[in-house]
């Protein structure tokens, strides 16, 4: 008997001993993170906020990573393309996302996802947020404030632009008709340089637009009546809150957000936030995120998820105000 358990101890034994070596080398294989080149997946084309954001961050989150960071755009269908392959990426810490509201949107828009945005991927830091979007009208259109814009849509149909369906600038000026109980028609364009031109043309009568991207639109001489955050924007603080004319209606502005695949590993989840809130405290990456438009912001991963679970809500009542039909 002995010696039958001697024999199969020996045949167990080099089992045993790699998987104890196995366990010894966790730490030290974790420590070595990152080991090669990490991808960050931009869902949507180059030249782009969420893009331009990402370079920026890249950039200097590589020099602190000790490895390249890879911007990789993969766009198409409001993001979901890219989003979809980063859901399926192996969770190691080696391909990320950065991505903005159409994260939580596409949910409420699209009917069959073959992903589920709270089960298949890891927050780990918010780059930053913009708080809201000027109404920015026509020339002459006869309207001066936000309350008299509502009066005029009452009797007259107006057409406002937006770069697509599902778009937050689309859900903003949808939201804002539907709350107000006035007849606005969408007319979506390619890119926002077309749409600041048929705005300038007088062809629309309106568009929902970022501070930071409407300079050219103000130096054209459009008139902005009404910001629809929570708080006056610092470009333009003397300038009304739509709340305060259409109670009850606040739509913040964008945001950019770092993902990584479910079930990434809780250390490389802890290094990537704390390089990653790192990154935005570098004066060159601080001074390019308020240039794209956004707050720069310091979030833990669980902030992070908290506030994507309150985005998601809001622009799930967002699209049911809007009467956006699930495509």
């Amino acid at each position: 008997m002995a010696k039958r358990h001697w024999v199969q101890w020996r045949l167990v034994a080099p089992a045993v001993v790699l998987a104890l070596l196995a366990a010894a080398l966790l730490p030290a294989i974790a420590q070595i993170y990152p080991s090669r080149p990490v991808r960050m997946i931009v869902p949507f084309a180059a030249a782009g906020t969420p893009d331009v954001v990402a370079r920026i961050v890249a950039a200097s989150l590589e020099k602190r990573l000790g490895q390249a960071v890879i911007v990789e755009n993969r766009p198409g269908a409001n993001g979901i393309i890219g989003m979809q392959d980063v859901a399926v990426a192996a969770p190691d810490g080696y391909t990320l996302m950065m991505t903005p509201p159409a994260f939580v949107i596409n949910p409420n828009i699209y009917r069959k996802l073959s992903f589920d945005i709270a089960r298949d991927f890891t927050p780990l830091a918010n780059i930053g947020i913009s708080r809201g979007y000027l109404v920015i009208v026509r020339p002459g259109l006869p309207v001066q404030t936000i309350a008299e814009l509502i009066d005029y849509g009452k009797t007259h149909r107006l057409l406002y632009g937006s770069p697509g369906i599902g778009n937050t600038l689309h859900l903003a000026a949808a939201y804002f008709g539907a709350k107000a109980g006035i007849d606005m028609e969408n007319v979506v364009f390619r890119d926002m340089g077309p749409m600041a031109t048929a705005l300038i043309a007088g062809t629309i009568d309106l568009v929902f637009q970022s501070p930071a991207s409407a300079s050219v639109l103000l130096s054209s001489g459009m008139r902005p009546i009404g910001f629809t955050g929570t708080q006056p924007t610092p470009d333009l603080p003397n300038l009304p809150l739509v709340k305060d004319s259409l109670p009850g209606f606040e739509i913040a502005g964008s945001w950019e957000i770092v993902l990584a695949p479910a079930k990434t590993p809780p250390d490389i989840v802890s290094r990537l936030n704390a390089e990653l809130r790192a990154v935005v405290k570098v004066p060159s990456v601080h001074q390019g995120v308020v240039q794209a438009g956004y707050e720069p912001t310091d979030m833990s991963p669980k902030e992070v998820a908290d506030f994507l679970h309150v985005e998601a809500e809001r622009y799930a009542q967002a699209v049911r105000a809007a009467k956006i039909e699930p495509q």
